[in-house]
């Protein structure tokens, strides 16, 4: 498929340029949307019709692609014209096959449907007035967003802006301009400099991605996500009607980059609605769960400044799960299934009922009782929900719920033996938490009808569900199963490798929480596919904007070559103040100290002269931070031919203008160090897309070690995490395994191109 021409067919098609820039990024998705567009033969577009095309590149089902013309000449004669009737597509085509039937189609999308502002406002009018006392009691305090939701089940196909419109409209109507909270009127910004005028262009790339606001957060209308007026109002009591969010790692292995932006969005949409988070392991598989993973999980969440309201495990609830279970039976809603794992495969595949499904109630008990007590072996049965086996939605096909697993619990020890599974638990477990909103990621997006389905089946509360795309950045993996991988292979040496975006790896190479954090703030939420890859460049701007701030600047050579300085005395020293902070004098200063023997980079020496070189050579001298200019007078060499050092002379002043400046380190008060120097760890923006090639893309050079590098002594009694900016080098950390006697730096994150070459021509 030709290529060259992307950026131009989708800009005609009305997608926004920021928008554009970033599918280019994605070949998948921008040769997916280009057949779109060959297959309607669309050559420009509306803003509207050029979205949902995107949309539909980045979300269609595989199982819908064959009906990729149909749906595409849909979206291109305006029958298919917002999101929402978008997915009702989606859902009716991912299960279709042969010929479509297009007046179903066209029933189940709400083709040529039109709700009226009219019948939207009267809609609106009636529910406030239906709540109109509550309203003058509770005032702001009031949960408006309910009325979304009763707008969209009456008024299915109307346009949900318009609604939140009306609403917003009518809330002001009644209560007046919603009170700002004494906010104080932010001060004029003095105009930026060229370097932050920089940053901002590399955030503005990004510029798509916003803080959600609470009332947005609405995803697929379901029947069955509503609650019962009696049981909301039991909700808000118990709650305060607070907002009230959960982060639910499940600890079968590290936190990584993808865990902190989840993180975040759940900490700070509750606390920016003055809610609370709590922090919840989904501990459900005793097999592939420790304390070292739940140990780690904790410090991560507390490492990034959080502060949950409680720390929960979803095992303190085993005895509500099973007592829920046991009611399901009782409602004719579970059974026991004796299928093998196989036979259930097959079954929900083709949308068969199991042999076991008609059970009595009296059987079920009994059955399950005995599983409880551990009548059965692995895997001869288990517990199923009994949803709907000829749904089109699979996820409604009798999942399992209880499954036997003769395995000791990290948390719970060995009291169980019968353990529910994910799917069972987690919509459960936020029912019981009075779990506001439940934010999870797209993936399971097609598991609403089942989430709402189990709370529906069970009486109790139902939160708001709203799914959103998965963080995925270039050039590494986030996957538990690839990384483990990589581990056994010896590609890397751990889970807190700093090549990884694993938090403890990204904190061991010396990212900080404000740049993380700060990162996914930038990034934000959005929904626009798990496909989309965010470039780690963006991440690494934050850290060295970070470390730009806070990080003392000094010298370290990595591959050092020894220089004698033949017109100073063998105990003559010349000392020169510099600031820690160049510009900023009152944050300190240090001192270096030139001596007869010092060490300079191998790389600022050549012997032979070089176009655009500034380094030293035979004819050109060069200038050393904080001190004198210095002449080469002898290149001495060992007797196979290597180099064994230089002889330089120091002058006060030279002929011509020298443009090299370069650093250096004391022989006397230097000591010896190891750097480790990483880069990407995959050479491929994306290795997730080469499928089972991944592994052919790792960076055979992610880590070079400098084992004979030499920093200042002033630096021999740093600790583990302090930062330093190594001039003309980059930002550096302690390692860990730093000792007394070897100090180990990592190397953080190279300078900017521009400050590099900067630094290189003062």
């Amino acid at each position: 498929m030709e290529t060259n021409n992307f950026e131009q067919r989708f800009l005609d098609i009305c997608i926004a340029p920021n928008t554009v820039k970033n599918i280019l990024k994605n070949a998948k998705v921008s040769e997916r949307l280009a057949e779109l567009l060959d297959l309607g033969g669309i050559t420009s577009a509306d803003k509207n019709v050029g979205n949902l095309l995107y949309t539909t590149s980045t979300k269609m089902p595989e199982t819908a692609e064959a009906h990729s013309k149909f749906l595409v000449e849909y979206i291109r004669e305006g029958k298919i014209d917002t999101t929402d009737r978008l997915n009702a597509a989606f859902d009716f085509l991912k299960s279709a096959t042969g010929d479509l039937d297009t007046a179903k189609f066209d029933e189940a999308c709400g083709v040529g449907v039109t709700v009226t502002q009219e019948q939207i406002d009267e809609f609106v009018n009636k529910v406030f007035e239906e709540n109109k006392d509550k309203i003058e009691e509770e005032k702001w305090d009031f949960q408006f967003a309910t009325f979304i939701h009763q707008a969209r089940d009456a008024l299915k196909w109307a346009d949900g802006k318009a609604i939140m419109n009306s609403i917003n409209k009518k809330t002001t109507e009644i209560l007046g301009e919603k009170p700002k909270g004494g906010k104080k009127k932010k001060p004029k910004k003095p105009k930026p400099s060229k370097e932050e005028s920089k940053n901002k262009e590399e955030e503005d790339d990004f510029e798509m991605y916003k803080r959600k606001s609470i009332s947005s957060l609405i995803g697929r209308d379901l029947k069955d996500a509503h609650n019962k007026p009696e049981i909301l109002e039991e909700h808000n009591k118990i709650t305060g009607g607070k907002i009230i969010t959960r982060f639910p790692p499940e600890p079968n292995g590290f936190l990584h980059i993808g865990h902190a932006k989840a993180m975040r969005f759940n900490f700070m949409m509750a606390a920016d609605n003055d809610g609370f988070c709590y922090l919840r392991y989904d501990d459900t598989n005793p097999e592939k769960e420790s304390q070292e993973y739940i140990d780690s999980i904790r410090e991560c969440v507390g490492w990034l400044g959080y502060t949950p309201k409680a720390v929960n495990f979803s095992s303190d609830y085993f005895q509500q799960l099973y007592d829920f279970a046991v009611e399901l039976i009782k409602r004719g809603k579970a059974y026991v299934c004796h299928q093998t794992a196989k036979e259930m495969q097959e079954g929900r595949k083709e949308g068969v009922d199991s042999p076991y499904r008609n059970r009595t109630v009296e059987e079920n008990l009994e059955l399950f009782e005995g599983m409880r007590q551990g009548k059965f072996e692995e895997g001869e049965c288990c517990l199923r929900m009994k949803g709907q086996m000829d749904h089109k939605n699979s996820n409604m096909r009798d999942h399992v719920a209880y499954r036997i697993k003769y395995t000791p619990h990290p948390h719970a020890g060995d009291k169980w033996c019968v353990y529910p599974t994910y799917d069972y638990t987690h919509c459960i477990c936020d029912s019981i938490e009075h779990v506001s909103h439940s934010l999870c990621t797209l993936e399971f997006e097609n598991r609403r009808e089942s989430y709402y389905w189990l709370l529906d089946a069970l009486d109790i509360f139902k939160p708001v569900v709203w799914e959103y795309s998965r963080l995925n950045i270039s050039n590494t993996i986030l996957s538990k199963r690839k990384i483990d991988a990589l581990i056994k292979e010896g590609h890397v040496d751990s889970w807190r490798d700093p090549r990884l975006l694993t938090l403890e790896g990204l904190k061991r190479r010396g990212y900080t929480p404000a740049a993380i954090n700060e990162f996914c703030d930038c990034i934000g939420v959005s929904r626009k596919g798990n496909e989309n890859v965010v470039d780690v460049k963006l991440l690494e701007h934050f850290i060295r904007k970070d470390l730009d701030e806070n990080a003392p600047r000094t010298y370290c050579v990595t591959d050092p070559i020894r220089v004698v300085i033949d017109n100073m005395g063998d105990d003559e020293e010349i000392s020169n103040e510099a600031d820690l902070f160049p510009g900023n004098p009152e944050k300190g200063k240090i001192t270096y100290t030139l001596t007869k023997s010092i060490f300079i980079e191998e790389a600022d020496f050549s012997e032979e002269p070089q176009a655009k070189y500034f380094g030293l050579t035979p004819e050109q001298p060069v200038r050393i931070f904080s001190g004198p200019y210095i002449k080469l007078k002898e290149v001495v060499k060992n007797e196979d031919g290597s180099l064994s050092h230089l002889v330089v002379e120091k002058v006060d002043e030279v002929e011509k203008k020298v443009k090299g400046c370069i650093h250096w380190v004391s022989e006397k008060y230097s000591i010896n160090a190891r750097v480790n120097l990483y880069d990407r760890l995959f050479t491929h923006e994306n290795p997730k897309a080469l499928g089972k090639d991944w592994m052919g893309a790792i960076n055979p050079v992610s880590l070079i070690v400098k084992e004979n590098a030499r920093m200042w002594a002033h630096l021999s009694d740093i600790k583990p995490y302090d930062r330093f900016q190594f001039l003309r080098k980059g930002y550096f950390t302690v390692d860990e395994d730093s000792t007394d006697d070897l100090k180990i730096l990592n190397c953080t994150v190279t300078l900017s191109e521009s400050k590099d070459a900067k630094n290189l021509k003062k």
